[in-house]
């Protein structure tokens, strides 16, 4: 678990805990429509309502709210800032 904030909804909510997977920290900004689940630990947010990103299915983007990305693309091909590394083997 990682941070703890204050959300808005049908009630308010403080002090829960953001959950994600091992290895990943994040906090979303202010605005991000916030997944909240109630938990044996309490109130814990699961992740942010995303815009419609085109990726295909096993892709996966890593972003930050100032611009910085991280594109790992079914083809091998890892994707930093727009600057492509090629998968290895690859040309």
């Amino acid at each position: 678990m990682t941070g703890s904030s204050t959300a808005q909804g049908s009630g308010e909510y403080r002090d829960f805990a953001f959950v994600a997977p091992w290895g990943i920290a994040y906090q979303p900004p202010a605005t991000a429509r916030a997944v909240l689940v109630n938990s044996t630990e309490g109130m814990v947010c699961t992740g942010a309502m995303m815009e419609e990103i085109d990726l295909e299915p096993g892709e996966l983007l890593l972003f930050s709210q100032g611009g910085a990305r991280i594109y790992l693309k079914n083809t091998g091909e890892v994707v930093i800032n727009g600057q492509v590394f090629a998968a290895e083997g690859g040309e």
